[in-house]
């Protein structure tokens, strides 16, 4: 079973990072149950409780370190595979696929969607789905890099544009 310390930065996969602010007991339906309370200063979700029992399932997990937070600046700067560049999906499809990289948790994953759909804003402006997608993306990302590289917010935000700068389409 994961154990996170109380002050420890962690990663929910759809929310992004955090910080475990307390670990509570609480009675749900006549069950006590034991909660992390986790604050995302970097996001507007504000906290969210999760129960200890269902944290792996729910895919909590420990913050990437410095080296391994290279797994998106690695994801951003690959060059796009043929089906990318040919983008037969219809829009409900490539939703769903989108949105299922960024809930999976895994950051190579989200920074590709990020990285796609930066690519088609250069093109015509993002739909109103797609430009959610994108923003969480983009949270999820500059969440990640705030905690990995211990940098403020603002200058998370300036390592990940500047990595799309040098991004060729």
């Amino acid at each position: 079973m994961l154990q996170f310390s109380v002050g420890s930065p962690i990663v929910h996969p759809i929310h992004g990072a955090g910080v475990m602010r307390a670990i509570e007991r609480k009675e749900i339906r006549g069950k006590l149950l034991n909660y992390y309370v986790i604050d995302f200063p970097y996001s507007d979700l504000g906290q969210v409780m999760v129960p200890v029992e269902m944290a792996e399932k729910v895919g909590l997990r420990a913050i990437s370190g410095n080296n391994n937070i290279e797994v998106i600046f690695d994801a951003l700067s690959e060059s796009f595979t043929e089906a990318e560049e040919e983008e037969s999906k219809s829009f409900h499809q490539r939703y769903r696929e989108y949105l299922e990289r960024i809930q999976s948790g895994d950051l190579s994953q989200v920074a590709k969607v990020y990285r796609l759909l930066y690519r088609r804003s250069l093109n015509k402006p993002l739909g109103t789905k797609d430009k959610s997608l994108f923003e969480t993306a983009r949270q999820l990302l500059v969440s990640e890099i705030v905690y990995s590289k211990s940098v403020a917010d603002q200058d998370a935000k300036v390592l990940l544009d500047e990595a799309m700068e040098e991004v060729v389409f």
